[in-house]
């Protein structure tokens, strides 16, 4: 696969995932928000729950925008650059930071009675991969950090 190939793919899933993420935070808004009782101007707890999860959608949005952003620079065949190391490392940082919200608000709403038992197994779900992108963008990070640097240093060889 060629450079520009894997940047259009890539850049073809950034806009996938950014559909998914609307389409999943209208949908489960929509249905706390139009929940029955929600006719009779009743404020139910469990529209809360839309808060916390358009909250999330910040770093992934924030996550996406950087996808995009090193997508274009392997289109331009830099893939290997510290601008894509920095914003790796970001990415990491966002989604621990999801991770986190997740982690607090799935059990918190749940103790309050606001979030179904049931949801949790799905909080955890999404903990458990939240993690594990955190942990693989900080490898990602690192590993293109050095070799940045040795394509710098091979640059600077005659």
């Amino acid at each position: 696969m060629k450079q520009k190939e894997l940047s259009l793919w890539l850049r073809a899933i950034v806009i996938l995932g950014a559909v998914c993420v609307l389409a999943l935070g209208a949908g489960i808004t929509a249905h706390l928000w139009l929940d029955a009782g929600a006719w009779a101007g009743e404020v139910q707890p469990a529209r809360w729950v839309a808060i916390p999860l358009w909250i999330s959608a910040i770093p992934v949005a924030w996550f996406l925008a950087l996808v995009w952003q090193m997508a274009g620079e392997i289109g331009r065949d830099n893939s290997f650059c510290m601008e894509n190391a920095r914003r790796l490392k970001t990415c990491a940082a966002l989604a621990l930071t999801d991770t986190v919200l997740y982690a607090v608000a799935g059990p918190v709403l749940t103790l309050t009675g606001q979030l179904p038992g049931r949801t949790l197994a799905a909080v955890v779900l999404i903990v458990a991969v939240g993690l594990a992108m955190a942990v693989c963008c900080a490898a990602l990070s690192h590993l293109t950090r050095k070799a940045a640097e040795l394509k710098q240093e091979n640059d600077l060889t005659i």
